[in-house]
């Protein structure tokens, strides 16, 4: 009943936020059902089954013998695979890195998602025929009209927001010694378990700010802390997640900002920072943190990690792609379809909205998939 919606059931019983619950008709009455935990319960349940051969994913209803392309094994287009497949459609995805999975894989890391729980909802997918093609990232000599000519009929983009932000203040690109945090998850979940520092400071109030911070303290690092420019009322991160962060020891400066980062030979030394105080709402609803004159302070780190927000790296297109693309470098589509303006390609996930949730680029790929569907059967 849960894969009926949810095609990746065993990754959300782990990490997701479960907005669900907080509008829970249940909890008008006492407290909402414990949706994720269950759907976690159950689907290590499945798992089970699965592996004593008392459990085989449902067969496709038919072949019709139309090939789909999907760009990227992340959750959203994993989900149009899921349910393109299910349709009968004989679905590829190309996948630019060595493992599928998407941020799942190279971002979330693995003590919050066992990589054999990831592969398992994978494993389900591959099994309804979708096949994955990894280490093959579109490029400006692989591009979407190539996969046209290759007689796909239509292409998903689910290409994902990579590319971290830059934080703008003075010696950021100066120094050895400062690392946006998706390149340093993804060295870590691909494999790369050296030490990264000694004392390092994750700029940043979100889950990968979080996630790196919690890192960090994994791979030895002697002491982390997160700075972040708003009050704990204000940090985005889930709040388990942040208490999780301060058990293990991760310190949070609350209310500091970077202005400039130090360094000497070539390498990080620290930074200085200024105290904020917080002003009106901003369009964000949280309140605007504003610089307080003359506070200004210095803090030692030979690893500096900034975590402020990731857009989708759309370098791969080439000049003449013909999409029309956001000031916020991503893909611009109908939201009812999932539709880009190019005929035949549709797009979701955090290619189209930035950095979100699992469960809300699983809901952009069904829409999408929705949309295909019905554009193949005209």
């Amino acid at each position: 009943v849960i894969r009926e919606r949810n095609p990746l059931p065993a990754v959300c019983g782990r990490i997701c936020p479960h907005p669900c619950e907080s509008v829970c008709n249940r909890g008008r009455q006492d407290e909402p059902v414990a949706i994720d935990a269950l759907k976690r319960f159950v689907s290590e349940y499945e798992i089970a089954q699965r592996k004593a051969g008392k459990f085989v994913p449902p067969k496709p209803k038919r072949d019709l013998k139309i090939k789909v392309a999907v760009v990227g094994a992340g959750p959203a287009g994993l989900t149009v695979a899921h349910d393109l497949a299910l349709e009968g459609y004989r679905v590829t995805i190309f996948e630019a890195a060595p493992v599928p999975g998407g941020m799942m894989h190279l971002g979330i890391p693995e003590y919050r998602l066992p990589r054999h729980i990831l592969m398992s909802d994978i494993d389900y997918i591959k099994d309804l025929g979708v096949e994955i093609k990894l280490n093959s990232p579109l490029s400006k000599d692989f591009t979407v009209d190539d996969l046209f000519k290759q007689n796909y009929k239509a292409v998903f983009l689910g290409i994902g927001a990579y590319k971290g932000l830059k934080l703008r203040v003075p010696g950021e690109d100066e120094y050895e010694g400062f690392l946006d945090c998706i390149e340093f998850l993804k060295r870590v979940n691909l494999g790369d378990k050296t030490k990264p520092g000694n004392k390092v400071i994750v700029i940043g109030g979100g889950n990968s700010a979080i996630d790196s911070a919690r890192t960090a303290l994994r791979l030895g690092c002697d002491e982390v802390t997160i700075l972040y420019r708003r009050s704990r009322k204000e940090m985005p991160a889930n709040p388990w997640e942040v208490e999780a962060a301060e058990h293990e020891g991760v310190k949070i400066h609350y209310l500091a900002a970077p202005v400039k980062i130090l360094g000497k030979n070539g390498k990080v030394t620290g930074m200085i920072c200024t105290k904020m105080r917080l002003g009106k709402l901003d369009a964000s609803g949280r309140r605007r943190p504003i610089p307080i004159e003359g506070s200004e302070f210095e803090v030692e780190a030979d690893l500096i990690i900034p975590a402020i927000s990731q857009q989708p790296d759309l370098s791969f297109l080439p000049e003449d792609h013909g999409f029309e693309i956001s000031r916020w470098n991503s893909f611009v589509v109908d939201e009812r379809t999932m539709a880009t303006n190019r005929e035949g390609v549709y797009a979701g996930g955090d290619a189209v909205t930035g950095p979100a949730t699992v469960i809300e680029a699983i809901q952009a790929g069904h829409i999408a998939a929705s949309s295909i569907k019905e554009y193949l059967s005209r």
